[in-house]
């Protein structure tokens, strides 16, 4: 093997390993962003499902004390009460049974107010 063609050996081995190297860093960085998007897609449903609880219990005590709201603002409340629900029947570690009394309250109410006198 002539120098030439152990320099052009060197330096074809040495391109095709700094590729692959470049092929794989940009592989893990991508399995990276990957991830870091579902953990804060994970975060998102899991705030939007605190969110929904403490409206479920702001509601809630106002019901109890006697406020008066829209329809569309009970329509809403349940809205809040399935998301909920929906979120704590696949996320088991997540807290739940939190809002069970006052969901089947409001539900009740709603029932009562708007759907009895029609």
């Amino acid at each position: 093997m002539s120098d030439a063609e152990l320099v052009a050996t060197i330096i074809t081995s040495g391109a095709v390993l700094s590729f692959a190297q470049f092929l794989i860093t940009r592989w893990d960085n991508r399995k990276n962003i990957s991830k870091k998007l579902d953990d804060n897609a994970n975060e998102f449903k899991e705030y939007k499902a605190e969110q929904a609880r403490t409206h479920i219990l702001r509601f809630n005590d106002e019901l109890h004390n006697n406020m008066i709201h829209s329809e569309e603002y009970f329509k809403q409340t349940l809205l809040d009460i399935d998301t909920y629900d929906r979120y704590c029947e696949t996320h088991h570690e997540f807290a739940n049974g939190l809002t069970v009394m006052a969901s089947q309250y409001i539900k009740d109410e709603y029932k009562r107010i708007y759907l009895d006198r029609k």
